[in-house]
């Protein structure tokens, strides 16, 4: 990615985001020091000389999280500027290396020589390995992810061998082969657009460019990054507090509704890691998640659904999602056309779920991705970077499938993928509609903000 892909743009408004939209609602927050709305704050700005980022942090307790002040990763276990994730956990490179070189010896070769609880931090991390090391365990660095020299080895290979059927591939065909007119092409990508232009810019948005330059090691690594954050997001949004207690059953239509809360913060967790995503312009992200965000979160579950249980759960401590209204909410036919979408998501995060994980931060950067007749959606302040940044994920997801997957298999999935994104559109919308003709007055009072934000309930 060259250095000049980020335009400079003009200072950013200081203010913090909260998705409702009422300023006064958080002076009233202020006053009576409920900060457990503010919880709902969300993707906060970066700027933190805000006057009201300032009363919040005063408002809000201390605690232990793997940002530092300005945003930068810190390692879990000695507490150093970090790089990223290594072995399942945010580390430094020095802790990486100490976790590589030791993690698969003999516990016996280590000794402490006080009470086995030294303080590991930057300045003591060498003095007791013996800590050092049952701390990158208790951190949650996974010594299963160490590979050997002979791993490593065929690993190299296999990536060798899917470049070179990639670009043999690639050489035995040409531009007719993705059965799309160029004519249909729209040359404006950033306008505001109808929902048949979007249909449109979103298969253009999405078809490769001809002789695509694979995926490089940084982009590997990105990738590899980029699911390191999903993996986390369920831990991170805890640590921010959730409007729902995952592990509560629901009885009710409300209760049902309010739950999709949890999945909600924590695709909302998944995308403050993503830096790209993070130094957008604060309204801009307000608009695209609460006009994309629900939309995306459906097709979110077919990474968390499991095939032999037929349930929904994200996490082993969570209670399965509950679908006993979906049927009599949405009718026969609804629910037999979502099933045949969502069965071909399933397909593909089956294949390779990372596939899956890029697709959702594509979509929520998509300008005009909701349908929704009955809501003006903003223009965006700054259309160009959100355009750049999803342009770079789309490139980056291409690259990824037709380095792993070959380009002929990569034709397919992208063309399926296609095909049921903009199918989903039009039944999630609809889905959308009788959820908010079933919701009585008195269940709306009673909806989570989070919800209430992207059901669009003004």
């Amino acid at each position: 990615m060259s250095s000049n892909l980020w335009p400079t743009t003009g200072p950013k408004r200081q203010r913090i985001m909260i998705i409702t939209a009422d300023e006064s609602i958080i002076d009233q927050i202020e006053k009576s020091n409920n900060v457990s709305l503010l919880k709902q704050i969300v993707l906060p700005s970066e700027d933190n000389n805000s006057e009201t980022v300032d009363k919040q942090s005063k408002l809000q307790p201390s605690h232990k999280n793997n940002k530092s002040k300005d945003g930068s990763l810190i390692c879990v276990v000695c507490g150093s500027s970090a790089n990223g994730y290594n072995f399942g956990a945010i580390t430094c490179e020095s802790c990486k290396a100490f976790f590589r070189r030791h993690a698969r010896k003999d516990p016996i070769a280590f000794h402490c020589d006080d009470k086995g609880d030294c303080k590991i931090t930057f300045a003591t991390r060498r003095n007791c390995s013996a800590c050092r090391l049952a701390k990158c365990f208790n951190s949650g660095m996974q010594c299963d992810r160490l590979l050997t020299d002979e791993q490593k080895a065929a690993k190299r290979r296999q990536i060798e061998e899917n470049r070179k059927l990639a670009l043999n591939s690639n050489s035995k065909t040409n531009e007719e082969e993705f059965q799309l007119s160029s004519s249909t092409f729209s040359d404006d990508l950033i306008t505001p657009i109808d929902t048949n232009i979007l249909l449109t810019d979103f298969t253009y948005l999405l078809s490769p460019q001809p002789q695509q330059t694979l995926l490089s090691p940084e982009d590997l690594q990105r990738v590899e990054t980029i699911s390191h954050f999903y993996q986390n997001r369920i831990e991170f949004a805890a640590r921010d507090g959730l409007p729902w207690d995952p592990s509560m059953h629901t009885r009710t239509f409300l209760q049902v509704v309010n739950s999709h809360s949890i999945s909600v913060m924590r695709l909302l967790s998944f995308f403050k890691q993503v830096p790209e995503f993070s130094q957008l312009n604060v309204d801009d992200k307000v608009t695209l998640i609460k006009y994309n965000l629900l939309t995306v979160l459906g097709i979110n579950c077919a990474l968390s659904y499991n095939i032999q249980t037929g349930e929904i759960i994200e996490s082993d401590s969570d209670v399965p999602s509950n679908t006993q209204f979906f049927r009599v909410l949405h009718g026969y036919n609804v629910c037999r056309q979502a099933g045949k979408i969502f069965a071909s998501f399933l397909h593909i995060a089956k294949y390779d779920r990372k596939i899956i994980e890029l697709t959702v931060i594509i979509l929520i950067l998509t300008k005009g991705f909701s349908i929704a007749n009955d809501h003006d959606e903003p223009i965006l302040d700054d259309e160009m970077s959100v355009y750049r940044v999803q342009n770079y994920y789309t490139e980056l997801l291409w690259k990824y499938m037709e380095t792993m997957h070959g380009y002929e298999k990569t034709i397919k999935l992208f063309s399926e993928l296609i095909v049921h994104v903009i199918s989903w559109q039009t039944i999630h919308e609809e889905m959308r509609n009788n959820i908010l003709r079933t919701l009585s007055p008195e269940d709306i009072n009673e909806l989570v903000p989070i919800m209430k934000s992207i059901l669009r309930i003004s």
